[in-house]
């Protein structure tokens, strides 16, 4: 399909509603092929009023969400563990009332739940049972799910490219595969040519984001070496801008953001879009 430009609207909050259309509209204007939507239980009507404006702009859309502790996958309670499926089979209803053919996120387990120790082989392994049942109810909706290895200040279970790369191995399903956020690579994997090849054929998605979460060119991530590596792995998916701000409390305590690394978010995605066909050498 050709790499598509997308924009992440967790930046404007995290619950994207039909108030946000004029955003929407500014992004359509700067270039953008599409705008990335959190689904966290929206309304249907408003689902397919986002789905319908965005089609109208002559966008696409794709779709993100997370985990809560009281549907944490590799939660010990049998109880929680069944909660998580029924939530990540609503989630994915709701991509597919966007019209989006892809969700991504760290699904695997609740966020920025922590036992102290690392990953045992039993919370794996419900994890990847979760993710079996989820990937087929996705599959059938004609959906793959991206899952986004994050940082370990966020969760425990997958932090890197080759741990993403060995639960999708273990899934074993083609629709699922794996995101990757320069944020968190810059964390855990901070060479993107070692990093990128690692996820082998799984790799679906790319996030972009800086070090501090603000204008993509102005922090740590190794950028020249990361559109290098995707352009010599032939990649053609989304590259979609993610930054966070601090106009919802509810982003700001769950990305730990606390300052605007920004000027104002069209600025953001301006210079975002521009930094990107740069690098793409377009």
């Amino acid at each position: 399909m050709g790499v598509k430009i997308g924009m992440n609207m967790l930046l404007w909050g995290g619950e994207t509603r039909v108030a946000h259309i004029p955003v929407f509209e500014g992004i359509a204007q700067a270039g953008f092929d599409g705008v990335e939507i959190s689904v966290v239980g929206q309304d249907k009507n408003e689902l397919s009023s986002i789905r319908t404006a965005v089609a109208d702009l002559g966008m696409s859309l794709t779709a993100s969400t997370f985990v809560p502790p009281q549907a944490n996958p590799i939660s010990s309670e049998p109880a929680v563990r069944a909660a998580a499926v029924d939530y990540m089979k609503a989630r994915i209803d709701e991509t597919k009332l966007l019209g989006s053919d892809i969700l991504v996120g760290g699904i695997y387990q609740a966020h920025k739940v922590f036992s102290g120790r690392g990953p045992s082989a039993q919370e794996w392994d419900w994890s990847r049972q979760y993710l079996l049942e989820a990937g087929l109810y996705a599959q059938q909706a004609g959906i793959r799910l991206g899952l986004e290895f994050l940082n370990r200040f966020e969760v425990y279970l997958i932090n890197t490219s080759a741990d993403a790369a060995r639960m999708c191995r273990d899934v074993g399903l083609d629709n699922v595969g794996v995101l990757y956020d320069t944020h968190h690579a810059n964390i855990e994997d901070p060479d993107p040519a070692i990093a990128l090849p690692a996820l082998e054929d799984h790799l679906m998605h790319v996030h972009l984001s800086e070090s501090h979460r603000g204008s993509l060119g102005t922090g740590q991530v190794k950028w020249q070496q990361t559109f290098e590596t995707l352009a010599n792995l032939n990649f053609d998916g989304w590259l979609t801008i993610e930054a966070f701000g601090t106009s919802d409390e509810a982003i700001v305590g769950a990305a730990n953001v606390w300052r605007n690394a920004f000027d104002t978010p069209q600025q953001l995605y301006c210079d975002g879009i521009d930094f990107i066909r740069n690098g793409l050498g377009k």
